[in-house]
């Protein structure tokens, strides 16, 4: 929600045009009251995965003389949305006061924690633009900024600029400043948002993660230099989250980290004799560990991310009973973070990494009788893509009304290798035709997610309360097995509404279009490469 509409024209001092000329030629053209200067420190601000600046935003923390304000603006134009004075820093979105700001940030940046990404020390002299009423119809920033270290050391040079804050109702005063600015004394737009000028400084670039597999590959490719390829890209995604898991950042971190072990999982059992049995035996029983002991503080997460929800879902009267089920949940994700934490210091974990990165590393090539190792990595996805999507066909088309639970989850893990292979390859096929096979997947993998979800959280539910039993008031156990009554009613309605979202899914044309992408002949798929 924009709740404050302030465009400006913002501008790059030259380097032959010092701060003191260029404020002399102001004051010869226009009438001006002077104020500062004073010193501010500005902070930026974004998710680990760069939320805010995907949504084209930046959130700068402006601070000086004890005073902090949060300025939510547009990353291109520097029109400034929203600014709010906070006494302390938030962690998340929701840490904001209830407003403008914190309504905007929440569905951008979810359960992600905001970390400082720059920072820049700004010497800021402000010329009121005055009329012949002595009323203030312009105000010019003239800024000296120093892009700083993490620590607070400058970096780089000096990067002075001028901003031009119209006042509502003067425009004529902005065309001349504007005249004066770019025509007269040249200064040239700032074509670079201050943030991301800063982040230069320090070597950095905007969104250099993403948790998204973006693998560029080529068709003709071998296979085994390919999932080589492909295995690496996830390894990095693994290691990049370590730290952040480690420091129980936010949930997405770990969830991030377990999503690149289950792809790696799954590229080991479904690109098919690329690796040697050996890698095969050494391997897949270390990343099985990995999700294993990253199990149960993942599922911690999920039912704290849940619990507003939870509460929502209770009567009124009720709801209130369930907080003692937030503190349970705290007090074991702790204990089980610190379990998962003890695990990745162990010496297992530093082998099993250090012998993973050193596979994936060798340059040698794979060993002589892997009936798929030299070939063509397009021939190959094609058709392990085409044989997944067939067995995932028939395991719904087999599911009725009556049939139980098992089999809808069977399929869902069906569906889960063949959308990990459709994003490890999406490379080799045509952008928009394997997008809209992926969307039309993700909607049916979005049902069957949801159906095994509540189940295992119905599950969870009850065997938490049988462990509380002794601890809390009568009240509280109502309102959980109120809340699992809750969860199954919405458990039967995801699976009446699986039969609508398989249709979907199986349809002609995008049977069609599954058939035209990756069942094709060798021969057919090779000459596309």
């Amino acid at each position: 929600m924009r709740t404050m509409s302030e465009r400006h024209l913002q501008l790059v001092m030259p380097d032959e045009l010092s701060i003191e000329v260029l404020v002399s030629r102001l004051h010869q053209s226009m009438r001006f009251s002077e104020s500062g200067p004073v010193t501010l420190k500005r902070t930026y601000y974004d998710s680990f995965d760069w939320r805010l600046y995907a949504h084209g935003g930046v959130l700068e923390a402006e601070s000086g003389n004890g005073a902090i304000d949060l300025l939510w603006r547009a990353l291109d134009s520097g029109e400034l949305y929203n600014r709010q004075p906070v006494d302390t820093l938030p962690r998340f979105a929701w840490d904001l006061p209830c407003g403008p700001l914190r309504k905007a940030l929440e569905p951008v940046l979810e359960m992600r924690v905001l970390l400082p990404v720059a920072w820049v020390r700004s010497t800021v002299r402000t010329l009121h633009v005055l009329n012949k009423d002595e009323k203030t119809v312009a105000r010019v920033l003239v800024e000296e900024n120093v892009p700083l270290a993490p620590g607070g050391m400058a970096t780089g040079r000096h990067l002075p600029r001028v901003r031009v804050l119209p006042v509502k109702g003067y425009p004529k005063y902005l065309q001349q400043l504007r005249q004066l600015l770019e025509s007269d004394l040249g200064l040239p737009p700032a074509n670079e948002d201050l943030m991301l000028v800063a982040l230069g400084a320090l070597g950095r670039q905007p969104a250099d993660y993403s948790s998204k597999i973006n693998v560029p590959l080529d068709p003709a490719m071998r296979a085994h230099t390919a999932t080589k390829t492909i295995l690496r890209h996830l390894l990095q995604t693994l290691k990049a989250n370590e730290a952040g898991v480690r420091a129980d950042l936010d949930s997405e971190c770990l969830h991030d980290f377990r999503v690149a072990v289950r792809r790696t999982r799954s590229a080991l059992a479904q690109i098919r004799d690329v690796f040697p049995a050996e890698a095969l035996e050494r391997f897949r029983p270390a990343f099985a560990w990995l999700g294993d002991i990253t199990g149960p503080t993942r599922d911690f997460d999920v039912y704290l991310l849940n619990f507003d929800q939870y509460k929502r879902s209770l009567p009124a009267a009720f709801r209130d009973h369930l907080d003692p089920l937030r503190g349970f949940l705290h007090a074991h994700q702790k204990k089980a973070h610190l379990a998962l934490v003890a695990q990745l210091d162990s010496p297992r974990y530093r082998e099993v990494i250090a012998d993973w990165r050193a596979f994936l590393q060798d340059p040698a090539d794979a060993p002589a009788g892997l009936r798929n190792a030299g070939r063509p990595a397009l021939v190959v996805a094609g058709e392990q893509i085409w044989r997944v999507y067939g067995h995932a066909l028939k395991q719904g088309r087999a599911i009725g009304a009556q049939t139980p639970a098992e089999a809808l989850h069977e399929l869902r893990k069906t569906c889960k290798k063949l959308r990990y292979l459709m994003e490890f390859f999406r490379s080799l096929y045509p952008a928009a035709e394997i997008h809209r096979l992926v969307k039309a997947l993700k909607t049916l993998q979005d049902n069957l997610g949801e159906i095994q979800d509540l189940q295992v959280q119905m599950r969870s539910l009850r065997q938490i309360s049988r462990q509380m039993a002794d601890e809390v008031a009568v009240d509280t156990l109502m309102a959980m097995g109120m809340l699992v009554d809750v969860l199954a009613t919405r458990q039967r309605r995801a699976r009446a509404a699986f039969r609508k979202r398989f249709a979907k899914f199986a349809a002609a044309e995008n049977r069609d279009l599954f058939k035209a992408l990756f069942a094709q002949s060798p021969a057919q798929q090779a000459s596309r490469s």
